[in-house]
Formats: structure tokens, sequence, C-alpha cells
């Protein structure tokens, strides 16, 4: 079965086309979701000759739920990723994350340079996120019980535009409500731990980001403006690209084709490819 353990977790991944020995880009998903938000990605990944690892989170999709809040820090999450590549011997790897998971990609990017060879990051929230969160994990970790409702609400809010459809949005809204309340509560509360040191835009998060060496290419949206900005004062160098998209938090979903025209070009310029990296060296 496609599971890995880490202590007493149990994570669940799928592993998509090429041979063990190919390069290898790893899928992370955002919060509330689950790997199935990659779907539109894997075959164009696999088809460039990737090996496509595919992880649901601890408390999402299939992997399992830990029962208390303070298991779901952004360290942690990192670490299970770890655990992950090092259980299937692979790396160093491509990191594709959205969302939530830009800021697990980045701590693993600063902590396991090792092991990530590239950043993708789609929807990036490390610039800073809806000042209502603070306010919502404060009431999230009091009612767990109501907190997949209080998630769909802020998906509602802050997440869509016009163009997102709306068979999108009733997906997401029951796939929350199928969520652990804990699991939710404990990722708002650990993007919240993490203002100002790694979150938000001060001296201390940027010396963070700074610190990962990985070329990145990253995809801004228009739900969080700011993150444009952001990415510029941190430094784009060598092959770093940074675009923006205006179909909102999921517009590598809703628009999936001008998203993959993008991320193929960058990954073919980059030389990450199998057959580029079997023709040539490394564009960095």
């Amino acid at each position: 079965m496609p599971y890995v353990e880490h202590g007493s977790i149990r994570l669940f991944y799928t592993s998509h086309g090429a041979l063990p020995d190919a390069p290898c880009i790893v899928l992370l998903h955002g919060w509330a979701c689950d790997a199935h938000d990659w779907s539109h990605q894997i075959t164009l990944l696999t088809g460039l000759g990737f090996r496509v690892v595919a992880l649901d989170l601890r408390g999402h999709g299939r992997s399992s739920a830990p029962a208390s809040i303070s298991d779901y820090s952004m360290k942690a999450f990192a670490e299970d990723v770890f655990v992950l590549l090092h259980n299937l011997q692979i790396g160093p790897a491509i990191i594709m994350a959205h969302s939530m998971s830009t800021i697990i990609a980045s701590i693993l990017a600063v902590e396991h340079q090792d092991i990530v060879e590239a950043l993708i990051l789609v929807h990036p929230i490390y610039c800073g996120t809806p000042p209502t969160l603070a306010t919502m994990s404060e009431r999230m970790c009091r009612e767990p019980d109501f907190e997949p409702y209080l998630v769909a609400e802020f998906f509602e809010r802050h997440m869509y535009t016009a163009q997102t459809p709306g068979w999108l949005k009733t997906w997401h809204t029951r796939r929350i409500l199928g969520t652990d309340g804990v699991a939710l509560a404990g990722c708002g509360q650990a993007i919240v731990d993490l203002f100002e040191s790694v979150v938000g835009q001060t001296d201390t998060a940027k010396a963070f980001m700074r610190k990962r060496a990985a070329p990145r290419f990253v995809i801004t949206t228009n739900t969080l403006p700011a993150a444009a900005a952001w990415e510029a004062e941190l430094g784009l160098e060598g092959l770093d690209e940074c675009h923006t998209m205006n179909e909102g938090t999921f517009s590598h979903f809703v628009d999936s084709e001008r998203f993959n025209d993008m991320l193929k070009a960058w990954l073919v310029r980059g030389r990450f490819t199998a057959d580029r990296r079997a023709n040539g060296d490394r564009a960095f």
C-alpha cells in the first residue's frame, strides 16, 4: 500500500510515471485540501519524464490525523516530507507546493537544502495572510468541531474570484466539511505561530526566506496581491521566475492550461527534465 510511517503518523502518497531513478517532483497541497488538487499537472509532469510523488499531508486526505493541535506545526509537516523522501530513497527532488505548503516547502529548503533541487511555489502565502486568520484561529482552537464551517466560509471570502467555477467551490466545501477539525485548527494556529519569523514582511522573515538556495518558480495570484512584490523584494536571480495569475488561489486548477504552459517552459529552460539532463549540463 502507498503509505509511509512517521512515528504514529501514517502518510498516504501516490507515485506516478517514470522509473524510480528518474528526476522527481514531490507535490504538496494546501490547507484543507489533498493531492487531488494536482490532477491537472500530474499527466504533464509524467509526460516530461518525471517521477511524480503526490502526498496527502497529515490530517488531510487519506493520511492519518493526530489528535492534538500541537501536532500540526509547519516544521512537523516539513519533517513528514523529509521522511517520505528518505523512505522512498528520493533526492534531491523538486518540491511543488500550493498555498500553506509554500511555507512547508520553504522550511524544507532551508533546513534540508541537500534534498531540495528546486522550488515551485503556487500562491505563496508567506508574505502575509488575511488578518482574519489570527482571530479565526483562536476560535478554531476553542471549537474544533465547528472549525470546518469556519474554513469553508474563509475559502468563500478569500480564495475565490468571479472566474472560480461553482462546481469547484462545491467540491471544496464538501472536502473541507469532511476534514478533521483539529487538523484544520492546528494548521491555522501553526501559520499564526510563524507570524513575523517566517510569515510576513519583516526583516526576520526576509532573512529566513533568503536562506533558500534552490532556484524557484513562483506563481502569485490576485487573491494575495502583495505576494508578487514580496518575491521581488526577496530577490529573483538566475533561474528564478515570478508570474501572476488572476483566477484566484486555485489558478493552477481553474486555468490549468496556461499554468502548465508556463511550468513546462521553466522546467525545460532549467534543464530539469530527464531528456535535457541526459544531453547537457544544468542551467545553474
